[in-house]
């Protein structure tokens, strides 16, 4: 992928992101993953409220037990605990997400479009290579993966695979990221307030 980050940081401390790409060259396989982001916020930054759907994790192809709303958690508790650690957690059709510390302050992440997000104490390289839950080790920052799309999570191991309508192919994207300083209202933490 030929892949195009245009950062910009705003007098008011918002920084915006324009993110975009396209596939070039030959390719052998047919889907990605995902296409999107990954960034490290510091360890403290562990309260999420977000605004799409929820509250549980989901995915393209796995809609059907959530429901769009305003929902608040700690990251912690975004992960979901399989026998075999692999990618969980995501949430879809995010409008915002906020990410604060026990003082209220941190970040707010929005998008010039819907988008995927997950949040957990484990690197992608971690849990695709631990074997096993004792496996795991909590890093002392939050990784976070800001998506434009992923694909379907069918895998044929033990059922169907990924229908068509949910495989992620390569191709063109682009997303525009914008990232403000928040402070939640102490009094009230659902109010999200300019810092």
């Amino acid at each position: 992928m030929e892949c195009v980050y245009d950062w910009t940081v705003l007098p008011s401390g918002e920084i915006q992101l324009a993110f975009s790409g396209k596939p070039f060259g030959d390719w052998k396989i047919d889907t990605l993953p995902r296409i999107g982001i990954q960034l490290e916020l510091p360890g403290t930054q562990d309260n999420v409220q977000w605004y799409g759907l929820g509250p549980g994790e989901s995915y393209s192809d796995t809609k059907g037990g959530v429901r769009l709303g305003r929902w608040m958690a700690p990251v912690d508790a975004l992960f979901f605990n399989y026998v075999k650690p692999q990618e969980n957690g995501n949430r879809t059709e995010t409008r915002w997400a906020a990410f604060a510390d026990s003082r209220g302050c941190g970040v707010l992440v929005t998008a010039d479009r819907l988008f995927d997000f997950s949040a957990s104490r484990y690197t992608q390289e971690n849990l695709s290579e631990a074997k096993h839950t004792v496996d795991l080790e909590p890093q002392e920052f939050i990784t976070l993966n800001l998506d434009i799309a992923q694909n379907g999570i069918g895998t044929a191991s033990c059922g169907p695979g990924v229908l068509d309508a949910y495989k992620l192919a390569p191709g063109p994207f682009e997303i525009k990221f914008r990232f403000r300083p928040i402070r939640l209202d102490a009094q009230n933490p659902m109010m999200l307030a300019r810092r």
